[in-house]
Protein backbone atom coordinates (compact mmCIF):
# COMPACT_ATOMS: atom_id res chain seq x y z
CA UNK A 1 0.00 0.00 0.00
CA UNK A 2 1.69 3.22 -0.98
CA UNK A 3 0.85 6.75 0.71
CA UNK A 4 -1.76 7.51 -1.40
CA UNK A 5 -3.77 4.56 -0.58
CA UNK A 6 -2.98 5.26 3.14
CA UNK A 7 -4.30 8.36 2.97
CA UNK A 8 -7.45 7.78 0.78
CA UNK A 9 -8.65 4.78 3.18
CA UNK A 10 -7.61 7.21 6.46
CA UNK A 11 -10.18 9.74 4.45
CA UNK A 12 -13.07 6.78 4.15
CA UNK A 13 -12.43 5.84 7.82
CA UNK A 14 -13.21 9.65 8.68
CA UNK A 15 -16.33 9.66 6.69
CA UNK A 16 -17.41 6.31 8.31
CA UNK A 17 -16.87 7.47 11.68
CA UNK A 18 -18.64 11.16 11.13
CA UNK A 19 -21.82 9.00 9.64
CA UNK A 20 -21.30 7.00 13.07
CA UNK A 21 -21.28 9.91 14.83
CA UNK A 22 -24.29 11.57 12.35
CA UNK A 23 -26.68 8.31 12.37
CA UNK A 24 -25.82 8.09 16.56
CA UNK A 25 -27.09 11.73 16.82
CA UNK A 26 -30.21 11.17 14.20
CA UNK A 27 -31.33 7.70 16.18
CA UNK A 28 -30.76 9.99 20.36
CA UNK A 29 -33.11 12.58 18.45
CA UNK A 30 -35.93 10.02 16.99
CA UNK A 31 -36.12 8.48 20.23
CA UNK A 32 -36.54 11.74 22.10
CA UNK A 33 -39.04 12.96 19.27
CA UNK A 34 -40.55 9.68 19.62
CA UNK A 35 -40.51 10.31 23.34
CA UNK A 36 -42.14 13.90 23.23
CA UNK A 37 -44.42 12.49 20.61
CA UNK A 38 -45.78 9.34 22.80
CA UNK A 39 -45.59 12.34 26.13
CA UNK A 40 -48.43 14.45 23.74
CA UNK A 41 -50.30 11.95 22.63
CA UNK A 42 -50.59 10.90 26.30
CA UNK A 43 -51.07 14.57 27.47
CA UNK A 44 -53.93 14.70 24.63
CA UNK A 45 -55.88 11.89 25.44
CA UNK A 46 -56.31 12.65 29.02
CA UNK A 47 -57.59 16.21 27.36
CA UNK A 48 -59.55 14.38 25.06
CA UNK A 49 -61.27 12.46 27.76
CA UNK A 50 -61.56 15.66 30.78
CA UNK A 51 -63.21 17.70 27.86
CA UNK A 52 -65.55 14.31 26.84
CA UNK A 53 -66.17 14.31 30.80
CA UNK A 54 -67.04 18.33 31.19
CA UNK A 55 -68.93 17.35 27.88
CA UNK A 56 -71.00 14.73 29.52
CA UNK A 57 -71.56 16.78 32.25
CA UNK A 58 -72.89 20.31 30.74
CA UNK A 59 -75.18 18.15 28.18
CA UNK A 60 -76.38 16.17 32.09
CA UNK A 61 -76.96 19.73 33.49
CA UNK A 62 -78.71 21.10 30.38
CA UNK A 63 -80.83 17.90 30.36
CA UNK A 64 -81.89 18.45 33.85
CA UNK A 65 -82.61 21.98 33.56
CA UNK A 66 -85.24 20.76 30.67
CA UNK A 67 -86.83 19.04 33.23
CA UNK A 68 -86.66 21.93 35.30
CA UNK A 69 -88.26 23.62 32.76
CA UNK A 70 -90.99 20.97 31.64
CA UNK A 71 -92.16 21.56 35.14
CA UNK A 72 -93.22 24.48 34.71
CA UNK A 73 -94.14 24.03 30.92
CA UNK A 74 -97.77 22.73 30.19
CA UNK A 75 -97.25 19.41 28.41
CA UNK A 76 -99.42 18.35 25.66
CA UNK A 77 -101.36 15.26 27.59
CA UNK A 78 -102.41 18.42 30.26
CA UNK A 79 -102.94 20.45 27.52
CA UNK A 80 -105.29 18.30 26.03
CA UNK A 81 -107.14 17.80 28.93
CA UNK A 82 -108.27 21.31 28.07
CA UNK A 83 -108.31 21.26 24.70
CA UNK A 84 -108.65 17.50 23.42
CA UNK A 85 -108.22 18.89 19.98
CA UNK A 86 -104.44 20.32 20.49
CA UNK A 87 -100.98 20.21 18.66
CA UNK A 88 -97.38 21.51 19.44
CA UNK A 89 -94.65 21.90 17.46
CA UNK A 90 -92.07 22.58 19.34
CA UNK A 91 -88.45 22.39 18.36
CA UNK A 92 -86.04 23.65 20.62
CA UNK A 93 -82.53 24.89 19.60
CA UNK A 94 -80.34 23.65 22.58
CA UNK A 95 -82.70 21.22 23.81
CA UNK A 96 -83.89 23.69 26.41
CA UNK A 97 -85.95 26.65 24.97
CA UNK A 98 -86.82 30.34 25.60
CA UNK A 99 -89.97 29.68 24.18
CA UNK A 100 -93.25 28.38 26.33
CA UNK A 101 -96.95 27.04 26.77
CA UNK A 102 -98.73 28.09 29.53
CA UNK A 103 -102.02 27.59 30.60
CA UNK A 104 -104.66 28.70 34.03
CA UNK A 105 -108.07 27.68 34.14
CA UNK A 106 -110.63 29.73 36.32
CA UNK A 107 -114.34 29.84 37.41
CA UNK A 108 -114.62 27.26 33.94
CA UNK A 109 -112.82 29.86 31.97
CA UNK A 110 -109.28 28.65 30.21
CA UNK A 111 -106.20 30.65 29.84
CA UNK A 112 -103.86 29.89 27.26
CA UNK A 113 -100.33 31.76 26.17
CA UNK A 114 -97.38 31.27 24.24
CA UNK A 115 -94.72 33.10 24.57
CA UNK A 116 -90.76 33.83 22.98
CA UNK A 117 -88.42 35.30 25.61
CA UNK A 118 -85.28 36.96 24.67
CA UNK A 119 -82.71 34.36 23.64
CA UNK A 120 -82.47 30.98 23.32
CA UNK A 121 -80.69 27.81 25.46
CA UNK A 122 -80.11 27.48 29.24
CA UNK A 123 -80.77 32.05 29.21
CA UNK A 124 -83.89 31.83 27.69
CA UNK A 125 -85.25 28.54 29.66
CA UNK A 126 -84.14 30.70 32.59
CA UNK A 127 -85.61 33.79 31.68
CA UNK A 128 -89.22 31.33 30.47
CA UNK A 129 -89.38 30.04 34.12
CA UNK A 130 -88.90 33.43 35.37
CA UNK A 131 -92.39 34.77 33.25
CA UNK A 132 -93.85 31.50 33.60
CA UNK A 133 -93.61 32.68 37.48
CA UNK A 134 -94.81 35.90 36.90
CA UNK A 135 -97.72 35.04 34.91
CA UNK A 136 -99.04 32.57 37.56
CA UNK A 137 -98.60 35.71 40.04
CA UNK A 138 -100.26 37.94 37.43
CA UNK A 139 -103.20 35.95 37.88
CA UNK A 140 -103.29 35.58 41.48
CA UNK A 141 -102.70 39.43 41.94
CA UNK A 142 -105.98 41.38 42.35
CA UNK A 143 -108.25 39.29 40.46
CA UNK A 144 -107.07 40.18 36.79
CA UNK A 145 -108.88 37.62 34.01
CA UNK A 146 -108.51 40.34 31.37
CA UNK A 147 -105.65 38.78 29.23
CA UNK A 148 -105.06 42.36 28.29
CA UNK A 149 -104.60 43.03 32.15
CA UNK A 150 -102.66 39.94 32.58
CA UNK A 151 -100.03 40.97 30.31
CA UNK A 152 -99.90 44.71 31.58
CA UNK A 153 -99.58 42.89 35.28
CA UNK A 154 -96.71 40.97 33.99
CA UNK A 155 -95.20 43.73 32.45
CA UNK A 156 -95.05 45.83 35.49
CA UNK A 157 -93.75 42.51 36.89
CA UNK A 158 -90.89 41.79 35.00
CA UNK A 159 -89.88 45.63 34.47
CA UNK A 160 -89.56 45.83 38.72
CA UNK A 161 -88.03 42.39 38.94
CA UNK A 162 -85.36 42.46 36.08
CA UNK A 163 -84.63 46.23 36.73
CA UNK A 164 -83.21 46.23 40.27
CA UNK A 165 -79.60 46.80 39.26
CA UNK A 166 -77.32 49.40 37.85
CA UNK A 167 -77.60 48.77 34.45
CA UNK A 168 -80.76 47.81 32.81
CA UNK A 169 -81.62 44.02 31.68
CA UNK A 170 -82.59 44.06 28.02
CA UNK A 171 -84.26 40.60 28.50
CA UNK A 172 -87.47 41.11 27.52
CA UNK A 173 -90.53 38.47 26.18
CA UNK A 174 -93.12 38.41 23.26
CA UNK A 175 -96.77 36.60 24.22
CA UNK A 176 -100.02 35.48 22.87
CA UNK A 177 -102.67 35.33 25.36
CA UNK A 178 -105.96 34.03 24.92
CA UNK A 179 -108.97 33.60 27.06
CA UNK A 180 -111.74 31.18 25.86
CA UNK A 181 -115.60 31.47 26.52
CA UNK A 182 -117.01 28.08 25.90
CA UNK A 183 -120.49 29.43 27.08
CA UNK A 184 -120.41 32.24 25.00
CA UNK A 185 -118.47 30.58 21.87
CA UNK A 186 -115.44 33.28 21.86
CA UNK A 187 -112.18 33.90 22.98
CA UNK A 188 -110.76 37.02 23.86
CA UNK A 189 -107.01 37.93 22.83
CA UNK A 190 -103.99 40.14 23.72
CA UNK A 191 -101.00 39.79 22.58
CA UNK A 192 -97.72 41.58 23.06
CA UNK A 193 -95.59 40.88 19.37
CA UNK A 194 -97.19 37.90 18.77
CA UNK A 195 -100.21 37.22 17.10
CA UNK A 196 -103.21 34.78 16.68
CA UNK A 197 -104.59 32.83 13.43
CA UNK A 198 -108.12 32.00 13.31
CA UNK A 199 -109.19 29.64 10.34
CA UNK A 200 -112.88 29.05 9.32
CA UNK A 201 -113.91 26.94 6.31
CA UNK A 202 -110.43 28.11 4.52
CA UNK A 203 -111.27 31.66 5.71
CA UNK A 204 -107.75 33.23 7.71
CA UNK A 205 -107.63 35.98 10.24
CA UNK A 206 -104.71 37.50 11.73
CA UNK A 207 -104.76 39.38 14.85
CA UNK A 208 -101.19 40.68 15.04
CA UNK A 209 -101.48 42.17 18.61
CA UNK A 210 -99.54 45.18 19.86
CA UNK A 211 -96.50 46.70 19.23
CA UNK A 212 -95.35 46.11 22.67
CA UNK A 213 -92.48 44.16 23.98
CA UNK A 214 -92.73 42.45 27.90
CA UNK A 215 -90.04 43.88 29.97
CA UNK A 216 -88.89 46.71 27.87
CA UNK A 217 -90.53 50.29 28.04
CA UNK A 218 -87.69 50.86 24.91
CA UNK A 219 -90.01 49.03 22.99
CA UNK A 220 -93.47 50.15 22.54
CA UNK A 221 -95.35 51.62 20.58
CA UNK A 222 -99.23 50.56 21.48
CA UNK A 223 -101.14 49.98 24.32
CA UNK A 224 -102.23 46.26 24.99
CA UNK A 225 -105.94 45.47 23.97
CA UNK A 226 -108.38 42.65 24.60
CA UNK A 227 -109.80 41.62 21.34
CA UNK A 228 -113.36 39.19 21.15
CA UNK A 229 -113.32 36.78 18.51
CA UNK A 230 -116.64 35.24 17.80
CA UNK A 231 -115.90 30.66 17.41
CA UNK A 232 -117.80 27.93 15.54
CA UNK A 233 -117.08 24.48 15.54
CA UNK A 234 -114.42 23.60 14.09
CA UNK A 235 -112.96 26.74 13.78
CA UNK A 236 -109.13 26.30 14.29
CA UNK A 237 -106.70 28.56 16.22
CA UNK A 238 -102.79 28.98 16.02
CA UNK A 239 -99.96 30.52 17.72
CA UNK A 240 -96.50 30.54 17.34
CA UNK A 241 -92.99 32.04 17.75
CA UNK A 242 -90.90 33.68 15.43
CA UNK A 243 -88.49 30.73 15.34
CA UNK A 244 -90.19 28.95 12.11
CA UNK A 245 -90.97 32.29 9.98
CA UNK A 246 -86.85 33.24 10.34
CA UNK A 247 -85.46 29.68 9.64
CA UNK A 248 -83.47 29.99 6.58
CA UNK A 249 -83.29 27.36 4.06
CA UNK A 250 -84.98 26.62 0.55
CA UNK A 251 -83.07 26.06 -2.58
CA UNK A 252 -82.17 30.07 -2.09
CA UNK A 253 -81.31 30.38 1.19
CA UNK A 254 -83.87 32.37 2.53
CA UNK A 255 -86.22 32.99 5.67
CA UNK A 256 -89.19 30.43 5.53
CA UNK A 257 -91.40 33.70 6.37
CA UNK A 258 -94.51 34.31 7.75
CA UNK A 259 -96.39 34.18 4.18
CA UNK A 260 -95.46 31.02 3.48
CA UNK A 261 -96.45 29.91 7.46
CA UNK A 262 -100.02 31.32 7.23
CA UNK A 263 -100.51 29.39 3.18
CA UNK A 264 -98.65 26.43 5.29
CA UNK A 265 -101.74 26.73 8.36
CA UNK A 266 -104.26 27.52 5.75
CA UNK A 267 -103.61 24.34 3.62
CA UNK A 268 -103.33 21.65 6.56
CA UNK A 269 -106.03 24.03 8.75
CA UNK A 270 -109.31 21.63 8.19
CA UNK A 271 -107.12 18.47 8.15
CA UNK A 272 -106.69 15.98 11.55
CA UNK A 273 -104.84 17.63 14.56
CA UNK A 274 -102.04 14.74 14.51
CA UNK A 275 -101.29 14.91 10.21
CA UNK A 276 -101.45 18.88 10.86
CA UNK A 277 -98.56 18.70 12.90
CA UNK A 278 -97.03 16.11 11.26
CA UNK A 279 -97.05 18.22 8.10
CA UNK A 280 -95.67 21.63 9.52
CA UNK A 281 -92.99 19.15 11.62
CA UNK A 282 -91.95 18.03 7.64
CA UNK A 283 -91.99 20.93 6.10
CA UNK A 284 -90.31 22.57 8.12
CA UNK A 285 -87.73 19.96 8.25
CA UNK A 286 -87.49 20.13 4.16
CA UNK A 287 -87.23 23.73 4.37
CA UNK A 288 -84.26 23.90 7.02
CA UNK A 289 -82.22 21.01 5.04
CA UNK A 290 -78.89 21.05 6.50
CA UNK A 291 -78.88 24.70 7.43
CA UNK A 292 -78.27 25.64 11.26
CA UNK A 293 -81.44 26.31 13.10
CA UNK A 294 -81.24 29.66 14.32
CA UNK A 295 -83.73 29.64 16.99
CA UNK A 296 -86.32 28.41 19.26
CA UNK A 297 -89.54 27.09 17.07
CA UNK A 298 -92.95 26.69 18.68
CA UNK A 299 -96.02 26.66 17.43
CA UNK A 300 -99.88 25.52 18.92
CA UNK A 301 -103.05 24.81 17.35
CA UNK A 302 -105.77 24.22 19.23
CA UNK A 303 -109.53 23.35 17.01
CA UNK A 304 -112.06 24.44 18.90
Amino acid sequence: MNESDALYISKLEKELKDLREQNASQLSMYEMTTLYLKKLQEDLKKSEQKLSQTNKNLMDSIQYAKYIQDAFVIQIESLQKLFPKAFIFQNPKNIVSGDFLWAHVHNNQKYIALGDCTGHGVPGAMLSIFVLSMLNQSMSDLGIYSPAEVLNRLDSLMQKYLSQYTEVIRDSAEISLIRCDENHRSIIFSGARRPLVHIRNKTLSVYRGAKYVLGNADRRNQLLEDTEIEIQENDMIYMFSDGLADQFGGNHNTKFSSKRLLDLLLSVSDLPITQQQEIIHHEYNQWKGSNSQIDDVLLLGLKV
